[in-house]
């Protein structure tokens, strides 16, 4: 389960990437193994971000 922070930090992400560069999401699934919240997105996949339980966006 995602933390506070990280569904904060997720709406931002996908609200930058949708909105205002135009570019699909295609997967939102946690990392077992960090915990942290990956997210590819991008027209041709190649767009990589991690959230952390914190919050911070890589």
């Amino acid at each position: 389960m995602p933390t506070d922070a990280q569904l904060r930090g997720l709406y931002r992400l996908s609200y930058w990437l949708t909105y205002i560069m135009l570019q699909p999401v295609h997967l939102v699934c946690i990392d077992d193994r960090t915990n942290n919240l990956y997210v590819l997105a991008g027209s041709t996949e190649d767009l990589e971000f991690q959230i952390t339980p914190t919050g911070e966006v890589f």
